[in-house]
């Protein structure tokens, strides 16, 4: 078998640019220091504006051991799953990964926690391995309460929740 010789590819370097200063239309806002973020931000959908007045509530979530501490206002969620770089760079919430999530079945997008009238659910989201309370699988999209020390189960990675 004949190997063909390839030549490299000729290259030629581009003109220097010149140094010229180019005015863009578009300019970084600064927003002062007062309420106007503060109202923009408080227009959060599901959000209402009582909810801003109440303190969020300090959920512990203890997993193989370690403790993971989020704050849920009333109408927030928290995405629970595990980063995965190649596909985009998808970053949930609470990133589970080091934890060995892949490993114990956890999906990118497993299950969200929701604070609704002062009391916390989970949601399995379609994860491929299940969400589990109890050893009874959750049905997907059907939020489930938890109670302070109630384990739940990403796949097969146990976690359990606490409230501060």
């Amino acid at each position: 078998m004949m190997t063909e010789n390839k030549q490299p590819a000729k290259t030629q370097l581009l003109p220097p640019v010149p140094n010229e200063v180019v005015e863009h239309p578009y300019r970084t806002h600064i927003m002062p220091r007062n309420q106007t973020l503060k109202r923009l931000l408080a227009g959060i959908p599901g959000l209402s504006k009582e909810a801003d007045r109440i303190p969020p509530t300090k959920i512990s979530l203890i997993v193989r051991g370690i403790s993971e501490s989020i704050s849920l206002k009333e109408g927030q969620l928290a995405l629970l799953g595990r980063a995965d770089f190649r596909s985009g760079g998808f970053q949930p919430d609470v990133d589970l990964t080091a934890y060995g999530a892949q490993e114990r079945g956890v999906s990118r997008a497993h299950a969200r926690l929701h604070m609704e009238n002062g009391l916390l659910y989970v949601t399995d989201l379609y994860s491929a391995n299940g969400t589990r309370i109890g050893g009874t699988r959750l049905e997907p999209e059907q939020p489930y309460l938890l109670n302070h020390n109630d384990e739940f189960q990403l796949g097969a990675l146990i976690i359990r929740v606490s409230f501060e």
